[in-house]
């Protein structure tokens, strides 16, 4: 069932990764690592919050991705740590139109 649900999950993660937190709501430049992290958490977390998926499903979805984008869970961890992280993370979300729409859009 993982394979599945990630066969959609997994393109759209990259392709969101350029929008959303690089649109000029964004009010801080942030590098590639940040934006890829931030939107791969919010999307993950969209995708727990709307009961699409369970949150190991989604969490594993997200370290896949992020592994195959090069970014260790070292650097991971160090943009959750950031003191900004949940207001980015939910700037992302608030521009992509709420966890529903950014789920919906997942699926397309």
């Amino acid at each position: 069932m993982l394979a599945t649900r990630s066969g959609w999950v997994m393109p759209l993660i990259a392709g969101l990764s350029v929008i959303g937190l690089t649109a000029p709501s964004a009010a801080v430049q942030l590098d590639r690592t940040t934006v890829v992290v931030t939107v791969t958490e919010a999307n993950a977390h969209c995708l727990v919050e709307t009961q699409t998926m369970s949150m190991e499903e989604a969490q594993t979805i997200a370290s896949g991705f992020l592994k195959a984008q090069q970014i260790s869970s070292e650097e991971r961890n160090a943009v959750k740590g950031r003191s900004d992280f949940t207001d980015l993370m939910a700037t992302y979300i608030a521009d992509q139109g709420g966890c529903r729409a950014l789920v919906k859009n997942l699926k397309q």
